[in-house]
């Protein structure tokens, strides 16, 4: 009776009549199945790795389609566009939070968003350049939160939590000077070295889930004015086609401090 490679018998009897043959059967059989398992598994392990990374592609690509379809105008960055002024713009004012001097004869309004790292650069520019001429530069802050940007909207609400006890423009420096720990560091540690001075009662507050008005009519501000990105920047009534460097901006308030205009009209 012939017997295929690697049998062996189930009968304990059959057992002593083979035992030479079954011996080397037995020591060949489990060595040959390990090897075959182990490139089975080796196979299927591949293909799992292939599958993963397909899948990740996938869903990486469907989310940046999502972002740029739903919303394909709003970005953060530098989007160039050619200045244009706004006859209204002093209506516009009360939309933002104002910072610095209120009657300063260089008024600044900026749609920010605080994850935005553009606008972390710009805050950085105008810290520097307001150093230059104390009391000279004021602001108005509109939250225009980047969809996509997780914590933009969180930190909006901190900011606007921080200013129902008149915190608002401190915890704002916090935010920026503290961007890079967003969502690692503690709300709280922003409004205490903010200076809030109720930290449960703003607990409570940032906790809270309605829309913030402030938030709303900076959004919808910015849609009026043709916002396409932060941070937009509007220099007394102009509205610049890009957020300015530290050399744009310093030369823009010497423009305004001489009675010209900060943007040549030609442009």
């Amino acid at each position: 009776m012939s017997r295929v490679p690697g049998y062996l018998p189930r009968n304990p009897r059959r057992t002593r009549k083979y035992g030479v043959k079954i011996e080397v059967a037995v020591a060949a059989y489990p060595t040959g199945k390990q090897q075959f398992f182990g490139n089975a598994m080796k196979i299927r392990l591949d293909v799992v790795i292939t599958v993963m990374l397909v899948l990740c592609a996938v869903i990486t690509t469907a989310t940046v389609l999502r972002r740029e379809l739903v919303n394909p105008a709003i970005t953060d960055g530098r989007v160039e566009t050619k200045p244009v002024f706004i006859s209204q713009w002093r209506d516009d004012l009360g939309k933002g939070l104002r910072l610095g001097p209120a009657k300063a004869p260089v008024t600044l309004i900026e749609f920010a968003d605080f994850e935005c790292p553009f606008c972390g650069s710009f805050y950085k520019t105008l810290r520097t350049v307001e150093a230059r001429y104390p009391k000279a530069i004021g602001m108005a802050y509109v939250h225009f939160p980047i969809p996509g940007h997780r914590f933009a909207m969180p930190a909006a609400r901190v900011a606007e939590c921080a200013g129902e006890q008149g915190r608002f423009e401190s915890v704002h420096d916090q935010l920026f000077e503290g961007q890079d720990q967003l969502g690692l560091k503690p709300w709280d540690d922003y409004a205490t070295a903010g200076g809030v001075p109720d930290i449960p009662a703003f607990d409570a507050c940032i906790k809270r889930t309605d829309p913030m008005p402030r938030v709303e009519e900076g959004k919808a501000l910015g849609a009026k004015l043709d916002v396409h990105g932060t941070p937009t920047i509007i220099i007394n009534g102009w509205k610049l086609g890009h957020p300015p460097n530290e050399q744009e901006l310093d030369g823009m308030v010497k423009k305004i401090l001489a009675g010209k205009s900060p943007v040549d009209r030609k442009s």
